[in-house]
């Protein structure tokens, strides 16, 4: 049997913790096999409920994420309700959140999710490790 890998030590991870909020359990799958393999990520944290995302990120105590990658397209709470609710709950300590989108870029969606300030890019899905690079090379730009 496989052993499991060690996580990378924490100075050569550019990012610490990585939030992911979508509600697809494939697409969770999938970033978590790329991440894994990447070695740019120490912590993993995944939620399919945006609501317990909220939750989490409103919480004292918490472990911040240095960036999030947010699901749009969400059956109870999409991401702009997403995006809306941390803006009232959380405001000004909410970390840099990258967009994550289905099929293709939506000029009227990203013109609405670039009102919230704490959104920096967007991408369309699956998560790649090359994407996962250039996340880690903006947090590195950002620090």
């Amino acid at each position: 049997m496989k052993q499991p890998s060690p996580l990378p030590e924490l100075d050569t991870c550019p990012i610490r913790t990585l939030m992911v909020i979508d509600d697809s359990s494939f697409d969770q799958l999938i970033c978590q096999r790329i991440i894994a393999k990447s070695g740019l990520v120490q912590e993993l944290i995944q939620y399919i409920d945006p609501e317990k995302a909220l939750d989490h990120l409103a919480g004292p105590g918490n472990l911040s994420p240095d960036l999030i990658l947010l699901d749009i397209n969400m059956p109870r709470m999409n991401g702009f309700e997403f995006l809306e609710a941390a803006q009232r709950r959380v405001d000004a300590d909410l970390c840099p959140i990258m967009v994550m989108l289905d099929t293709s870029m939506d000029p009227a969606g990203e013109k609405h999710a670039r009102q919230f300030p704490s959104v920096h890019g967007f991408f369309i899905k699956p998560l790649s490790k090359e994407k996962l690079g250039d996340f880690a090379d903006f947090l590195r730009g950002t620090r």
